[in-house]
């Protein structure tokens, strides 16, 4: 490839990868600052919850099948708290046939749901609590029980950001009137960070 033709093809890269992930880049640039302060951290939009619920007629008693098909009925329960009562994210099981008792406990970004069904009674206690938008944010940044697709999103982010940051470099580098600076800059960049990461043990 000609050396006009890439530097034509870098430009382009450095262009529209910045802008692919443009607002991405400002979340995590910000979410960032707000994860360095914990201090900042707000309850603004914090919520919690604690609910009653009957079990419907139609969910299976656990107690009475066999053990082969008890991890498909406990599914049925969890299909019945994500309709009805919107709980979302990932979850763990805890079957306790000796205490008539089975525990879902739901995973999400800056919250988490706990419901515990009384299989003799028939009845649950939800209690869910969502940590604010805030923790939202932060949770995301950190791909906290995110999912897998937005753990992709994250990778897909550090992967245009790396072509942004090459591609600006080799930009600058086909410029002579600026390389100098350019260099110097990237340099004073480094001996900052090195800098700042010795001072942080002192």
């Amino acid at each position: 490839m000609k050396s006009s033709a890439l530097a034509r093809w870098m430009r382009w890269l450095h262009t529209y990868s910045a802008m692919l992930v443009l607002l991405l880049l400002l979340f995590f640039a910000i979410t960032g600052i707000t994860l360095n302060h914990p201090e900042l951290s707000s309850s603004l939009g914090k919520t919690s919850q604690q609910l009653q619920l009957e079990l419907p007629e139609q969910l299976p008693d656990l107690l009475d099948l066999p053990e082969g098909q008890q991890q498909a009925a406990m599914a049925l329960y969890v299909d019945w708290l994500k309709q009805e009562h919107q709980l979302q994210g990932g979850y763990n099981l805890s079957f306790s046939p000796e205490d008539e008792l089975l525990e879902v406990d739901f995973k999400r970004p800056a919250g988490y749901a706990s419901v515990v069904i009384d299989l003799a009674e028939r009845t649950a206690e939800l209690d869910a609590e969502f940590g604010g938008y805030l923790a939202l944010a932060n949770d995301l940044h950190k791909g906290r029980y995110a999912g897998s697709s937005w753990k992709w999103l994250i990778d897909i982010t550090a992967v245009f950001c790396v072509l942004f940051s090459l591609s600006g470099f080799y930009l600058l580098w086909r410029q002579p009137n600026r390389r100098d600076f350019g260099n110097a800059t990237a340099v004073a960049g480094v001996v900052l960070a090195l800098l700042a990461y010795i001072a942080s043990f002192h």
